[in-house]
C-alpha cells in the first residue's frame, strides 16, 4: 500500500476528531509465550490502518489544534545485537517510507514519555484507544495509558477508526481480490487432492502449501477443515479426523493480501460426488447464498440480511421435509450470515447501522444435521455499491455440477 493512503487516513480521522485534543495509538506489545520465545506479533489494526507499520511498541500522536495538524511517530533506536539475534527494526527513512511522516517528526521512543506527558498537560482532552479482549485480564497500551490520565477528558478513538474502516477504498478492495484469488488456487488445490482414508490436516496441508507457494501469503485465520459430523460443530479446529468416503467436507478459510482478509467456506463431497440427501441440503444452503447476493447492497443492515437468510433457508427446509415447522430451523442454522471483513476477519462494525457503499462482507449461510453427518456452509465475499452487491469471490466454483466435473477430472 502506497504511504498516500496512510497520510490520508490519518487526515479523514484529524477531521473527526475535536479542536484541542491529542490522540494515541500504538502497534502493540510483543507477548511471550514460554521461557525465551515470543508469540508471532500482530500490529493493532487501527494503529496499522493509520501507518502500515508493523512493528511491536511504535507509538502514533496526533495533535490537533485549529489549524494546526501535527503527527509524531515514535520508535525504537537501533540496536546492534538485537539486530545480529532477532532482526532489524525499522529506521526513521524506512518508517517515514512507509507510513508518510517526515523524518523530523519522528522521534525515537525514549523521548515518548516526555513528550506525551507534556501533551496531555497542555491537551486536557484525550483520544485513546481503548479496545479490550475478551480475557478480563486484557491490557494494552491505552488501557494502561488511561488510568493514568485521572485529570484528563478520556475518550475512546477506537470507534472514529472503526467508523474509517467500515467502507474500503479502491486500494483495499485490490487487496481484497489478490486474496481471494489466492485462496480461490488453495481451493481448488483441496478438491484435486481430496480422497477417502486422509485425514483432515493431511488434505489442508495442500491448501497450506498452495498459499506459500503463491507469495508466502499469511492467513487470514486457522483454517476449519471439518468432515463428516465434524463439520455440524460451527468452529470445529482440530483437522485431526480421517474422512470418511461418502461424507462431505467443510472448508472455512482464507488468504490475507497486505493485512486484508479473503473469507470464504466451501463444502464438497470428498470421494467427488454427493449424494441425493447432500445436494437436497447443499442446494438449499446455496439458494439462500445466492439470495443474499441478489438483495444485498448499501443501506441495508445485518439483521436484515440475517432475516432474509433465515426465511429463504426455512421455506426451502420446509419444502424438501428436513423441518416441521419453521421454528425448528433454529436446530440447524445458528449463526449469523453476515458479517464485516477487512483487517480483521470479523472486521469491528456497528451491526444496526446501515452498511456504508464500500462495506465488504460475507454472505455465509449454513445448514448442520448432526443426525446426518451432513454440515454444509458456502461463504462469499461481497462488496457493497448503492444499489447492489459484487460477489468478489464469484470465480471460486460452488455450484454441484461445477464441483463434480472438476473433482471427477483431478
Amino acid at each position: 500500500m502506497d504511504k498516500k493512503f496512510y497520510k490520508n487516513n490519518r487526515k479523514r480521522l484529524f477531521e473527526l476528531l475535536p479542536d484541542k485534543c491529542v490522540a494515541v495509538v500504538s502497534s502493540g506489545y510483543s507477548v511471550n509465550r514460554s521461557a525465551d520465545e515470543d508469540y508471532d506479533f500482530t500490529a493493532n489494526n487501527n494503529f496499522f490502518y493509520l501507518t502500515g507499520i508493523k512493528q511491536a511498541e511504535v507509538h502514533l500522536i496526533l495533535i490537533k489544534d485549529g489549524e494546526n495538524k501535527s503527527e509524531k511517530l515514535y520508535i525504537d533506536a537501533f540496536d546492534e545485537m538485537y539486530a545480529k539475534w532477532i532482526g532489524h527494526k525499522l529506521t526513521k527513512k524506512e518508517a517515514s517510507d512507509i507510513c508518510g511522516i517526515a523524518q523530523k517528526d519522528i522521534f525515537y521512543k525514549a523521548a515518548y514519555e516526555k513528550d506525551l506527558d507534556a501533551l496531555i498537560k497542555e491537551y486536557k482532552t484525550v483520544y485513546i484507544d481503548l479496545e479490550k479482549g475478551k480475557n478480563v485480564n486484557y491490557n494494552s497500551f491505552g488501557l494502561t495509558l488511561a488510568q493514568k490520565l485521572v485529570a484528563n477528558d478520556v475518550k475512546d478513538i477506537y470507534p472514529l477508526v472503526i467508523k474509517l474502516r467500515s467502507a474500503k477504498q479502491n486500494a483495499e478492495i485490490e487487496l481484497f481480490k489478490e486474496a481471494i484469488d489466492v485462496t480461490k488456487e488453495g481451493i481448488n488445490e483441496l478438491m484435486r487432492h481430496a480422497k477417502p482414508g486422509m485425514y483432515e490436516y493431511q488434505l489442508e496441508a495442500y491448501y497450506n502449501f498452495s498459499i506459500k507457494q503463491n507469495g508466502n501469503r499469511e492467513f487470514a485465520f486457522k483454517t476449519i477443515a471439518a468432515s463428516g459430523k465434524n463439520a455440524t460443530t460451527l468452529h470445529y479446529s482440530t483437522n485431526d479426523c480421517v474422512m470418511q468416503d461418502g461424507d462431505l467436507i467443510l472448508f472455512d478459510l482464507g488468504a490475507r493480501a497486505g493485512g486484508y482478509c479473503a473469507d470464504i467456506s466451501r463444502t464438497f463431497p470428498i470421494n467427488g460426488k454427493f449424494n441425493e440427501l447432500q445436494k437436497t441440503i447443499y442446494n438449499i444452503v446455496l439458494a439462500a447464498n445466492k439470495r443474499i447476493i441478489k438483495i444485498a447492497k448499501a443501506g441495508m443492515t445485518i439483521a436484515e440480511l440475517q432475516a432474509a437468510c433465515v426465511e429463504s433457508l426455512t421455506q426451502d427446509c420446509l419444502k424438501a421435509g428436513l423441518i416441521k415447522k419453521a421454528e425448528d430451523i433454529k436446530k440447524y442454522y445458528f449463526h449469523g450470515v453476515s458479517h464485516s471483513i477487512g483487517l480483521d476477519t470479523h472486521d469491528p462494525i456497528d451491526r444496526n447501522a446501515p452498511l456504508p457503499v464500500g462495506a465488504v462482507i460475507s454472505d455465509e449461510p449454513g445448514l448442520y444435521f448432526p443426525e446426518y453427518n451432513i454440515g454444509v456452509r458456502i461463504e462469499d465475499d461481497l462488496l457493497l455499491l448503492k444499489s447492489k452487491a459484487v460477489n468478489l469471490s464469484e470465480d471460486i466454483i460452488k455450484e454441484v455440477d461445477d464441483i463434480e466435473a472438476f473433482m471427477s477430472a483431478k
